[in-house]
């Protein structure tokens, strides 16, 4: 991964926004970095190697008839570290299937209250 791919997942390591959309608030973006690793060897004796970051990103919706949406695919996750989705992101921009909806990132104490309710 190149150096700005880097800076991009240091930036999603942990962040949340508030979704908003055309009426109001609906609920949250939360993103975090997590390590994956192949698995190689026998079944009975597995060995975990080649470990890789990959962002995952999840939205939570107020609604609670609205499943969350959840990504850590690993293409996805390319196309996010080359700007194609985090720029829209860094825009205010959440474009999920047919709907866009505008992010509001949070920090500070708002962060932390939306992470303890909504995060990973």
């Amino acid at each position: 991964m190149d150096d700005a791919g880097g800076d991009r997942l240091e930036t999603y390591r942990r962040r949340i926004g508030r979704l908003h959309g055309a009426d109001g608030p609906v609920g949250h973006l939360v993103t975090r970095v997590c390590t994956h690793w192949e698995t190689v060897g026998p079944h009975s004796f597995p060995t975990y190697v080649n470990p890789e970051e990959r962002l995952q990103w999840r939205v939570h919706f107020d609604d609670p008839a609205r499943p969350d949406t959840f990504s850590d695919d690993q293409d996805r996750c390319v196309d996010l570290l080359r700007g194609h989705e985090t720029d829209a992101w860094e825009a205010g921009v959440l474009e999920l299937d047919t709907q866009i909806l505008r992010i509001e990132w949070l920090d500070g104490p708002d962060a932390d209250a939306a992470w303890a309710s909504n995060g990973w």
